[in-house]
């Protein structure tokens, strides 16, 4: 009766640790995964260089607009460069798919099939925001 009481909290402290675990695995994937797409916003970048010029360089409020509008050409620019950087790469993606493809047999294809990224995977536009006036 004692070693079926042991077991029943080594078995009840397992489920908690694991439990556990799992819940904090689930809450730093998403965490991190909203830092990634902050951090990855033309947007964000944009906000954050200018509090931090102004907050560095403290330009006077006649500068600040045409500062804001090199700032805003800038992000502009790098969110061009982003668009092209991203179909680029799903153009090379897709094409190891085909080229990966055409080397399987019938029954690889079809266990491909689960394993290759899906159409709206490789839609990667981050790029929805658009910069304030």
């Amino acid at each position: 009766m004692k070693a079926l009481k042991h077991w029943k909290i080594v078995v009840a402290l397992l489920a908690v640790t694991l439990s556990s675990g799992l819940a904090g695995g689930l809450i730093g994937h998403r965490l991190a995964r909203q830092r990634l797409e902050h951090r990855n916003n033309p947007e964000n970048w944009n906000v954050h260089v200018a509090r931090e010029f102004d907050r560095v360089v403290q330009p006077s409020p006649e500068q600040q607009p045409r500062l804001q509008a090199h700032l805003d050409r800038a992000v502009s620019e790098l969110r061009q460069i982003r668009k092209e950087t991203i179909a680029r790469s799903t153009n090379v993606i897709c094409r190891l798919i085909a080229d990966v493809e055409g080397e399987l047999t019938p029954e690889q294809r079809r266990a491909f099939e689960a394993f290759k990224p899906k159409p709206s995977d490789l839609d990667l536009d981050l790029l929805r925001v658009e910069p304030k006036p």
